[in-house]
């Protein structure tokens, strides 16, 4: 991790960890996503009593360092919202599983508390810990609800699923962690299926899995 330059307008554009995986075993790469960061911002320094006027409200923000893209993250964090999503939440029943047993079934059907109702695309961080039930080939799915399934590894391995509400954007992450089976010759860490990718509204199976760009740090004026 470093610092970038913010003297001029700079794109630090990288990677993701799992774009690298696939475009090293000589997979489907076709880079169709990128993620941008701001949570290095302090938006509390936004100050609409600077005594020179509207254009000097964000001078502090603007002078501070960027940190440049990080490819090994699960998730970015921003403190930037839409005003009109102030106080808006997806809560999940429960964000940490631990000791899972193998082939066990995990049940997630998310709620956005303070917002309208809506679907949420699920996002495995490993498919070799945990799958899709009903479409194990999948790595995102967009539906109302998911049901996870504990996979057959060793040693015992943690993986992560984003769920991001479709319309709010607002996301949450929930770790599970898988026992280890001592008749299982699968390593977590062994590389994922270059061809998993989304299965779509619905859950119905996908094909070609992409690898998207990890982003920087960037300052947009609040709203």
């Amino acid at each position: 991790m470093g610092f970038l330059d913010n003297s001029s307008i700079t794109v630090d554009a990288i990677l993701t960890k799992r774009g690298r995986e696939i475009l090293s075993q000589g997979g489907n790469f076709n880079v169709t996503k990128f993620a941008l960061s701001d949570e290095e911002i302090d938006y509390t320094l936004y100050d609409v009593t600077h005594p020179d006027g509207t254009d000097s409200y964000g001078v502090a923000i603007e002078n501070m360092s960027l940190l440049e893209a990080a490819p090994n993250r699960k998730a970015f964090n921003s403190f930037l919202v839409n005003q009109s999503l102030a106080g808006v939440k997806v809560n999940v029943a429960q964000l940490s599983y631990s000791n899972v047993d193998p082939f066990s079934e995990i049940a997630i059907s998310p709620t956005t508390v303070g917002g309208a109702a809506e679907n949420y695309t699920f996002t495995i961080e490993n498919t070799n810990i945990v799958k899709f039930k009903g479409v194990p080939s999948a790595r995102t799915v967009t539906q109302p609800s998911i049901t996870l399934i504990a996979q057959s590894i060793n040693p015992t391995a943690t993986t992560t699923v984003t769920v991001q509400g479709v319309t709010s954007g607002i996301s949450n992450v929930i770790t599970v962690s898988v026992k280890a089976d001592e008749g299982s010759t699968v390593a977590p860490d062994a590389p994922q299926d270059p061809n998993e990718g989304s299965g779509g509204t619905g859950g119905t199976g996908g094909t070609g899995g992409t690898g998207g760009t990890g982003g920087t740090g960037g300052y947009q004026e609040p709203f």
